[in-house]
Protein backbone atom coordinates (compact mmCIF):
# COMPACT_ATOMS: atom_id res chain seq x y z
CA UNK A 1 0.00 0.00 0.00
CA UNK A 2 0.90 3.55 -1.28
CA UNK A 3 -0.71 6.93 -0.90
CA UNK A 4 -0.72 10.41 -0.45
CA UNK A 5 -2.95 12.55 1.67
CA UNK A 6 -3.47 16.03 2.64
CA UNK A 7 -2.33 16.01 6.65
CA UNK A 8 -5.40 17.73 7.98
CA UNK A 9 -7.74 15.77 6.22
CA UNK A 10 -5.86 12.29 7.24
CA UNK A 11 -6.12 13.97 11.00
CA UNK A 12 -9.96 14.41 10.62
CA UNK A 13 -10.74 11.39 9.53
CA UNK A 14 -8.20 9.48 12.16
CA UNK A 15 -9.68 11.52 15.35
CA UNK A 16 -13.14 10.63 14.03
CA UNK A 17 -12.50 7.19 13.87
CA UNK A 18 -10.62 6.82 17.10
CA UNK A 19 -13.96 7.11 18.95
CA UNK A 20 -14.48 3.58 17.88
CA UNK A 21 -11.38 1.71 19.22
CA UNK A 22 -10.58 -0.59 22.17
CA UNK A 23 -8.93 1.96 24.22
CA UNK A 24 -7.73 -0.46 27.64
CA UNK A 25 -5.75 -3.23 25.68
CA UNK A 26 -3.54 -2.51 23.22
CA UNK A 27 -2.48 -5.37 22.24
CA UNK A 28 -5.64 -6.42 20.79
CA UNK A 29 -6.46 -5.72 16.73
CA UNK A 30 -9.17 -3.48 18.08
CA UNK A 31 -6.83 -0.84 19.38
CA UNK A 32 -5.44 -0.59 16.00
CA UNK A 33 -7.18 1.36 12.98
CA UNK A 34 -7.58 -0.04 9.67
CA UNK A 35 -6.33 1.38 6.45
CA UNK A 36 -7.89 -0.16 3.65
CA UNK A 37 -6.56 1.92 -0.28
CA UNK A 38 -8.01 1.13 -3.63
CA UNK A 39 -8.26 3.23 -6.82
CA UNK A 40 -8.61 6.65 -5.65
CA UNK A 41 -9.81 6.35 -2.13
CA UNK A 42 -8.87 5.45 1.58
CA UNK A 43 -11.12 3.56 3.70
CA UNK A 44 -10.20 3.82 7.37
CA UNK A 45 -12.71 1.44 9.64
CA UNK A 46 -12.55 1.12 13.56
CA UNK A 47 -14.57 -1.14 15.70
CA UNK A 48 -14.57 -2.35 19.65
CA UNK A 49 -16.94 -4.72 18.66
CA UNK A 50 -19.83 -3.06 19.99
CA UNK A 51 -19.62 0.04 17.72
CA UNK A 52 -17.51 0.49 14.69
CA UNK A 53 -17.46 2.92 11.62
CA UNK A 54 -16.32 2.55 8.07
CA UNK A 55 -15.16 6.11 6.59
CA UNK A 56 -14.48 6.65 3.27
CA UNK A 57 -12.03 9.53 2.25
CA UNK A 58 -12.11 10.33 -1.67
CA UNK A 59 -10.14 11.61 -4.47
CA UNK A 60 -6.31 10.89 -3.04
CA UNK A 61 -3.50 9.93 -4.77
CA UNK A 62 -2.74 5.90 -4.36
CA UNK A 63 0.24 4.70 -5.96
CA UNK A 64 -0.45 1.07 -5.03
CA UNK A 65 -3.65 -0.21 -3.06
CA UNK A 66 -3.40 -2.99 -0.32
CA UNK A 67 -3.65 -2.65 3.41
CA UNK A 68 -2.29 -1.52 6.38
CA UNK A 69 -3.00 -1.27 10.23
CA UNK A 70 -1.74 1.11 13.41
CA UNK A 71 -2.31 2.00 16.51
CA UNK A 72 -4.98 4.49 16.98
CA UNK A 73 -3.57 6.77 19.51
CA UNK A 74 -0.10 6.37 18.44
CA UNK A 75 -0.83 7.12 15.05
CA UNK A 76 -3.31 10.07 15.36
CA UNK A 77 -0.08 11.48 17.85
CA UNK A 78 2.12 11.42 15.10
CA UNK A 79 0.27 12.88 12.21
CA UNK A 80 -1.25 15.72 14.59
CA UNK A 81 2.78 16.64 15.21
CA UNK A 82 2.76 16.99 10.94
CA UNK A 83 2.99 20.06 9.20
CA UNK A 84 -0.37 20.75 6.79
CA UNK A 85 1.25 19.74 3.89
CA UNK A 86 1.03 16.29 1.96
CA UNK A 87 1.67 12.89 3.75
CA UNK A 88 2.46 9.74 2.33
CA UNK A 89 1.45 6.36 3.75
CA UNK A 90 3.55 3.35 2.61
CA UNK A 91 3.63 -0.22 3.95
CA UNK A 92 6.78 -1.73 3.64
CA UNK A 93 7.25 -5.49 5.40
CA UNK A 94 4.80 -6.02 8.38
CA UNK A 95 5.53 -2.23 9.17
CA UNK A 96 3.65 1.31 8.29
CA UNK A 97 5.20 3.83 7.06
CA UNK A 98 4.92 7.80 7.63
CA UNK A 99 6.56 10.41 6.03
CA UNK A 100 6.30 14.01 5.39
CA UNK A 101 9.79 15.60 3.41
CA UNK A 102 12.44 14.86 5.68
CA UNK A 103 10.61 13.52 8.94
CA UNK A 104 9.67 9.91 8.75
CA UNK A 105 7.84 7.44 11.24
CA UNK A 106 7.92 3.81 11.24
CA UNK A 107 4.85 1.90 13.00
CA UNK A 108 4.47 -1.25 13.82
CA UNK A 109 1.43 -3.25 12.18
CA UNK A 110 -1.07 -6.24 13.34
CA UNK A 111 -2.74 -8.76 10.76
CA UNK A 112 -5.29 -7.08 9.04
CA UNK A 113 -6.97 -10.11 7.92
CA UNK A 114 -7.89 -10.45 12.10
CA UNK A 115 -9.94 -7.09 11.89
CA UNK A 116 -13.36 -8.09 13.02
CA UNK A 117 -16.15 -7.95 10.26
CA UNK A 118 -18.55 -5.62 9.68
CA UNK A 119 -22.42 -6.55 9.99
CA UNK A 120 -24.32 -6.79 6.44
CA UNK A 121 -27.70 -4.75 6.04
CA UNK A 122 -29.07 -7.87 4.02
CA UNK A 123 -32.24 -9.14 5.72
CA UNK A 124 -32.81 -5.87 7.86
CA UNK A 125 -35.85 -3.67 8.52
CA UNK A 126 -35.15 -0.25 7.25
CA UNK A 127 -36.06 2.69 9.82
CA UNK A 128 -37.76 5.31 7.48
CA UNK A 129 -36.95 8.99 9.58
CA UNK A 130 -34.52 12.15 8.33
CA UNK A 131 -31.03 11.58 10.15
CA UNK A 132 -31.06 15.44 11.23
CA UNK A 133 -34.41 14.77 13.08
CA UNK A 134 -33.19 11.50 14.43
CA UNK A 135 -29.55 13.30 15.81
CA UNK A 136 -31.83 16.42 16.92
CA UNK A 137 -34.25 14.38 19.07
CA UNK A 138 -31.33 12.09 20.58
CA UNK A 139 -29.78 15.28 21.37
CA UNK A 140 -32.66 16.57 23.36
CA UNK A 141 -32.44 13.50 25.83
CA UNK A 142 -29.02 12.98 25.47
CA UNK A 143 -28.41 14.60 29.60
CA UNK A 144 -30.86 11.73 30.96
CA UNK A 145 -29.42 9.19 29.51
CA UNK A 146 -27.30 7.27 32.93
CA UNK A 147 -24.08 5.83 32.97
CA UNK A 148 -22.97 2.33 34.02
CA UNK A 149 -26.22 2.11 35.35
CA UNK A 150 -26.55 -1.70 36.86
CA UNK A 151 -29.89 -1.73 35.19
CA UNK A 152 -28.62 -2.21 31.35
CA UNK A 153 -31.52 -0.50 29.98
CA UNK A 154 -31.02 2.66 31.37
CA UNK A 155 -27.73 3.45 29.20
CA UNK A 156 -29.38 3.92 26.34
CA UNK A 157 -32.22 6.06 24.25
CA UNK A 158 -35.08 4.34 24.06
CA UNK A 159 -37.13 4.67 20.75
CA UNK A 160 -40.46 3.97 21.07
CA UNK A 161 -41.80 4.12 17.53
CA UNK A 162 -46.24 3.85 17.36
CA UNK A 163 -48.04 4.43 14.18
CA UNK A 164 -48.15 8.37 14.39
CA UNK A 165 -45.27 9.42 16.27
CA UNK A 166 -41.85 8.29 17.94
CA UNK A 167 -41.24 8.89 21.90
CA UNK A 168 -37.38 9.03 22.74
CA UNK A 169 -36.96 8.27 26.05
CA UNK A 170 -34.05 8.95 28.77
CA UNK A 171 -33.87 8.27 32.37
CA UNK A 172 -30.86 8.25 34.87
CA UNK A 173 -33.94 7.51 37.81
CA UNK A 174 -33.83 11.08 39.39
CA UNK A 175 -35.26 12.74 35.99
CA UNK A 176 -36.81 10.99 32.92
CA UNK A 177 -36.72 13.12 29.76
CA UNK A 178 -39.11 12.37 26.43
CA UNK A 179 -39.10 13.91 23.22
CA UNK A 180 -42.06 13.40 20.86
CA UNK A 181 -41.39 13.66 17.04
CA UNK A 182 -44.74 13.96 15.02
CA UNK A 183 -43.79 11.43 12.18
CA UNK A 184 -46.24 8.88 10.13
CA UNK A 185 -44.72 5.10 10.51
CA UNK A 186 -45.12 2.27 8.67
CA UNK A 187 -45.35 -0.36 11.90
CA UNK A 188 -44.77 -0.22 15.72
CA UNK A 189 -41.70 -1.33 17.19
CA UNK A 190 -38.99 -0.20 19.69
CA UNK A 191 -34.94 -0.12 19.90
CA UNK A 192 -32.65 1.18 22.60
CA UNK A 193 -29.70 2.76 21.35
CA UNK A 194 -26.48 3.04 23.76
CA UNK A 195 -25.03 6.14 24.97
CA UNK A 196 -22.22 5.99 23.26
CA UNK A 197 -23.49 5.35 20.28
CA UNK A 198 -25.93 8.59 20.54
CA UNK A 199 -22.81 10.98 21.33
CA UNK A 200 -20.85 9.43 17.67
CA UNK A 201 -24.14 9.78 16.09
CA UNK A 202 -24.01 13.68 16.79
CA UNK A 203 -21.11 14.28 15.20
CA UNK A 204 -22.10 12.31 11.80
CA UNK A 205 -26.11 12.49 11.14
CA UNK A 206 -25.96 15.58 9.43
CA UNK A 207 -26.06 13.71 5.89
CA UNK A 208 -28.77 11.87 3.78
CA UNK A 209 -28.18 8.11 5.58
CA UNK A 210 -29.78 4.85 4.90
CA UNK A 211 -31.05 3.24 8.15
CA UNK A 212 -31.39 -0.53 8.93
CA UNK A 213 -32.00 -2.08 12.62
CA UNK A 214 -32.89 -5.65 13.77
CA UNK A 215 -33.19 -7.04 17.14
CA UNK A 216 -29.43 -6.47 17.87
CA UNK A 217 -28.13 -4.15 15.29
CA UNK A 218 -28.54 -0.49 13.80
CA UNK A 219 -26.82 0.56 10.97
CA UNK A 220 -26.61 3.65 8.87
CA UNK A 221 -25.00 3.90 5.62
CA UNK A 222 -24.44 6.29 3.04
CA UNK A 223 -21.38 7.18 0.24
CA UNK A 224 -18.95 8.43 2.83
CA UNK A 225 -19.75 6.30 5.89
CA UNK A 226 -20.82 3.00 7.29
CA UNK A 227 -21.97 3.08 10.85
CA UNK A 228 -23.12 0.62 13.33
CA UNK A 229 -23.72 0.08 17.21
CA UNK A 230 -25.12 -3.10 18.48
CA UNK A 231 -28.51 -2.09 20.54
CA UNK A 232 -29.60 -2.30 24.30
CA UNK A 233 -31.98 -5.95 24.57
CA UNK A 234 -32.80 -5.44 28.24
CA UNK A 235 -36.19 -4.48 28.59
CA UNK A 236 -36.82 -0.61 29.33
CA UNK A 237 -39.03 0.24 32.50
CA UNK A 238 -42.69 1.31 31.09
CA UNK A 239 -41.92 5.11 31.17
CA UNK A 240 -45.60 6.01 30.62
CA UNK A 241 -46.42 4.70 33.97
CA UNK A 242 -44.36 7.31 35.74
CA UNK A 243 -45.61 10.02 34.10
CA UNK A 244 -48.22 12.06 36.19
CA UNK A 245 -51.64 13.18 34.13
CA UNK A 246 -53.08 15.51 36.34
CA UNK A 247 -51.36 18.71 38.28
CA UNK A 248 -52.87 20.93 41.00
CA UNK A 249 -50.80 24.34 39.52
CA UNK A 250 -49.53 24.84 35.57
CA UNK A 251 -47.62 27.47 35.52
CA UNK A 252 -45.65 29.36 32.34
CA UNK A 253 -42.30 30.96 32.78
CA UNK A 254 -39.58 32.64 30.59
CA UNK A 255 -37.06 30.33 29.63
CA UNK A 256 -33.96 33.07 29.10
CA UNK A 257 -34.90 34.39 32.91
CA UNK A 258 -34.72 31.26 34.21
CA UNK A 259 -31.97 30.33 32.73
CA UNK A 260 -30.08 33.88 34.01
CA UNK A 261 -31.09 33.14 37.55
CA UNK A 262 -30.25 29.56 38.10
CA UNK A 263 -26.89 29.87 36.52
CA UNK A 264 -26.47 32.48 39.29
CA UNK A 265 -26.70 29.89 41.90
CA UNK A 266 -24.83 27.22 40.53
CA UNK A 267 -21.45 29.40 41.23
CA UNK A 268 -22.35 28.57 44.45
CA UNK A 269 -23.75 25.08 44.74
CA UNK A 270 -25.65 22.12 42.61
CA UNK A 271 -28.82 22.01 44.61
CA UNK A 272 -30.94 24.91 45.59
CA UNK A 273 -34.48 25.91 46.49
CA UNK A 274 -37.20 27.41 44.36
CA UNK A 275 -39.72 29.33 46.13
CA UNK A 276 -43.04 30.32 44.18
CA UNK A 277 -44.82 33.51 45.64
CA UNK A 278 -47.47 35.05 43.79
CA UNK A 279 -45.66 38.01 42.70
CA UNK A 280 -42.22 36.58 42.59
CA UNK A 281 -39.73 33.58 42.49
CA UNK A 282 -36.71 33.51 45.01
CA UNK A 283 -33.54 31.51 43.61
CA UNK A 284 -31.69 30.29 46.87
CA UNK A 285 -28.41 27.92 47.16
CA UNK A 286 -26.36 26.82 50.14
CA UNK A 287 -23.14 25.07 49.49
CA UNK A 288 -21.84 22.42 51.69
CA UNK A 289 -19.43 24.71 52.94
CA UNK A 290 -21.87 27.17 54.06
CA UNK A 291 -21.47 29.57 50.99
CA UNK A 292 -24.76 31.07 49.97
CA UNK A 293 -26.19 32.60 47.20
CA UNK A 294 -29.52 34.23 46.32
CA UNK A 295 -31.73 35.73 43.44
CA UNK A 296 -35.34 36.83 43.16
CA UNK A 297 -37.67 37.65 39.85
CA UNK A 298 -39.85 39.57 40.54
CA UNK A 299 -43.15 38.39 38.25
CA UNK A 300 -46.57 37.68 38.62
CA UNK A 301 -46.60 34.11 38.73
CA UNK A 302 -49.63 32.89 38.53
CA UNK A 303 -49.78 30.22 41.52
CA UNK A 304 -52.84 29.40 43.10
CA UNK A 305 -50.98 28.56 46.39
CA UNK A 306 -47.35 29.07 47.14
CA UNK A 307 -45.36 26.34 47.05
CA UNK A 308 -41.21 25.60 47.08
CA UNK A 309 -39.13 22.86 45.15
CA UNK A 310 -35.76 21.71 46.21
CA UNK A 311 -33.75 20.73 42.66
CA UNK A 312 -30.52 19.55 41.03
CA UNK A 313 -29.95 22.84 38.97
CA UNK A 314 -28.30 20.75 36.63
CA UNK A 315 -31.35 18.92 35.71
CA UNK A 316 -33.73 21.95 35.36
CA UNK A 317 -30.57 23.80 33.12
CA UNK A 318 -29.83 20.30 30.85
CA UNK A 319 -33.94 20.75 29.65
CA UNK A 320 -34.03 24.72 29.39
CA UNK A 321 -30.68 24.56 27.41
CA UNK A 322 -32.09 21.69 25.31
CA UNK A 323 -35.47 23.67 24.07
CA UNK A 324 -35.85 26.39 21.52
CA UNK A 325 -38.66 28.53 23.16
CA UNK A 326 -39.10 31.63 24.51
CA UNK A 327 -41.40 29.92 27.17
CA UNK A 328 -41.78 26.63 29.30
CA UNK A 329 -44.49 25.41 31.42
CA UNK A 330 -44.03 24.00 35.19
CA UNK A 331 -46.78 21.14 36.42
CA UNK A 332 -46.40 20.27 40.09
CA UNK A 333 -49.12 18.92 42.45
CA UNK A 334 -46.91 18.67 45.77
CA UNK A 335 -43.41 19.79 46.52
CA UNK A 336 -42.11 16.11 47.80
CA UNK A 337 -43.64 14.94 44.59
CA UNK A 338 -41.81 14.65 40.55
CA UNK A 339 -43.05 17.95 38.85
CA UNK A 340 -42.74 17.89 35.28
CA UNK A 341 -41.26 20.56 32.82
CA UNK A 342 -42.56 20.87 29.09
CA UNK A 343 -41.90 22.70 26.22
CA UNK A 344 -42.91 21.99 23.04
CA UNK A 345 -42.15 18.06 22.16
CA UNK A 346 -39.84 17.76 25.10
CA UNK A 347 -40.94 17.21 28.32
CA UNK A 348 -38.99 16.46 31.60
CA UNK A 349 -39.90 14.59 35.39
CA UNK A 350 -37.80 15.06 37.76
CA UNK A 351 -37.89 14.18 40.93
CA UNK A 352 -37.29 16.72 43.70
CA UNK A 353 -33.77 16.85 46.05
CA UNK A 354 -33.03 16.94 49.86
CA UNK A 355 -31.04 18.99 51.05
Amino acid sequence: MKLSINKNTLESAILLCNAYVEKKDSSTITSHLLFQAEEDKLIIKASDFEIGINYKIRKIRVESSGFATANAKNIADVVKSLNNEEVVLETIDNFLFIRQKRTKYKLPMFNYEDFPDFPKTEGKNQFDIDSSDLSRSLKKILPSIDTNNPKYSLNGAFLDIKTDKINFVGTDTRRLAVYTLDKNNSQEFSISIPKKAIMEMQKLFYEKIEIYYDQNMLIAKNDNFEFFTKLINDKFPDYEKVIPKEFKQNLEFSTEDFIDSLKKISVVTEKMKLHFNKDKIIFEGISLDNMEAKTELEMQTGVSEEFTLTIKIKYLLDFLMSIEEEKFSLNVNESNLAFVVKSQGLSMIIMPMIL
